[in-house]
């Protein structure tokens, strides 16, 4: 008997050894990525992006914000798993006047890393800037509530939570960091302000917003 004489097994016999070659090669990358190389590699890899992310800096200080930019990016493409040149580019990006990209560049930085404080304030204060309180208030939000109590940035959050008709009064930041989440929580379930009120306390408050410093 020859598999001539029987074409089904031979269809039967390359899908099986089709499967059993994805198989081998998933056991391959599997093998390949826990390897001290491939550890290695990675590492190797965030050196360089970092390499860069300090040489956007550098251009940024300079004036260079181009170059910045490029360098920022460069960082971003190397290793997906870094999230601070995604927000450092969202900064420079908003300042140019490209306030979706610069959306789009936080919004990437907090993909990688939901708890990333700087993404959260710049994503805040962006949104208080296009006027979409909603999505504001939920990024002031998240700073408060992921913020050390001595951090002045969280401080900052509050009196924005404040501003914005989240609280009513101050909990205070004397290190009782659950019960000012308690009661930013219940404040926020139960908060109801018009957006007239919004654009009276914003127009007021714009004048002083908060520079991007934490974005640095």
């Amino acid at each position: 008997m020859s598999l001539d004489d029987h074409p089904h097994l031979v269809v039967q016999f390359h899908c099986m050894n089709s499967q059993a070659t994805r198989q081998l090669a998933v056991v391959s990358i599997a093998c390949l990525l826990l390897s001290p190389h491939s550890r290695a590699f990675t590492a190797g890899l965030r050196d360089e992006a970092v390499t860069y992310r300090i040489e956007g800096y550098e251009r940024q200080r300079q004036g260079d914000v181009q170059g910045a930019l490029i360098a920022y990016q460069k960082a971003a493409a190397l290793d997906p798993s870094y999230p601070t040149p995604h927000n450092d580019a969202g900064v420079l990006l908003e300042q140019l006047g490209h306030l979706d990209e610069a959306k789009q560049s936080y919004e990437q930085a907090l993909t990688i890393d939901p708890n990333y404080l700087e993404a959260h304030t710049n994503l805040a204060m962006l949104y208080e800037r296009l006027g979409d309180k909603e999505k504001a208030i939920y990024h002031w939000l998240k700073r408060y509530q992921l913020g050390d109590p001595s951090d002045p940035w969280t401080a900052r959050s509050e009196e924005r939570l404040v501003a914005l008709g989240v609280l009513k009064s101050y909990p205070g930041l004397k290190g009782k960091i659950f019960t000012r989440r308690r009661i930013v929580e219940q404040e926020f379930d139960s908060h109801e302000q018009s957006m007239e009120e919004f654009h009276a306390v914003t127009e007021r408050g714009f004048g002083t917003s908060p520079s991007r410093v934490e974005g640095r």
